[in-house]
């Protein structure tokens, strides 16, 4: 599933290129490139439907899918830019994958508890304004290490994407404790008929019940722009 949404986003970044839009004088070729896509992954428009709906119903196991597409998507792209420095040719025929653009300016690395008078309510919260983002992959990550001392089994990487017509998706990853480095990744596809204004969330949500003593560094929130993604993916 992760190739097969790594090559639709391929595909809409070539009809961006092309300026081709979706108007009905285009809508049977534009449609002719996804029907392509998922034929050359045996499928057909029925089959991907449900297993987007079962994906769907599975948001934990769609977040790691996502996080996938965006690694294929970024090894695709440094390959492609590769074959275009040794070509030298400015005008390649080959569409270019969006470049990546950092959010995180924070600091990247905190100890908890914050407070050493109080490590039991250690959530992390953070803020991005993101200045009206439009159709794209979010990637927010962190690094964790659970300190001996602790009674806190597991806590919970949280992200709000909030949008200009005042609605909110949630996404959220499970992170379950361990005495080395174990990662958190959340990827979060922007809607293509949505402007985002801004991310927040925790970086470490947790039981405020149980005393927690953990390390956090390599945050990371990357913005990957698309061109419709989302209005393909309800084709």
């Amino acid at each position: 599933m992760a190739l097969i949404i790594a090559d639709v986003y391929q595909t809409e970044s070539v009809l961006s290129q092309t300026r081709l839009s979706y108007n009905s004088s285009t809508e049977d070729k534009v449609s002719g490139y996804y029907r392509f896509v998922l034929e050359q992954h045996g499928l057909t428009k029925v089959e991907f439907d449900t297993a987007m709906g079962w994906y769907s119903a599975h948001p934990v196991v769609l977040s790691d899918v996502y996080e996938q597409a965006v690694e294929i998507l970024s090894r695709r792209d440094a390959e492609l830019k590769n074959k275009i420095n040794k070509d030298k040719e400015e005008h390649s025929a080959v569409a270019k994958i969006p470049n990546r653009q950092e959010l995180w300016k924070d600091t990247t690395a905190f100890q908890l508890p914050a407070n050493p008078n109080d490590s039991l309510d250690n959530r992390l919260p953070f803020r991005v304004d993101a200045d009206s983002l439009k159709s794209g992959i979010l990637r927010l990550h962190a690094s964790y290490v659970f300190k001996e001392g602790g009674f806190l089994d597991s806590a919970q990487l949280r992200m709000f994407a909030c949008y200009s017509d005042s609605t909110i998706d949630t996404v959220s990853y499970q992170i379950h404790k361990s005495f080395k480095k174990v990662n958190g990744n959340i990827a979060h596809m922007v809607p293509v008929n949505k402007y985002l204004i801004s991310l927040e969330g925790f970086l470490f949500d947790h039981d405020t019940t149980k005393t927690s003593l953990v390390d956090i560094d390599d945050v990371k929130l990357t913005y990957i722009p698309t061109m419709g993604g989302d209005e393909m993916m309800r084709k």
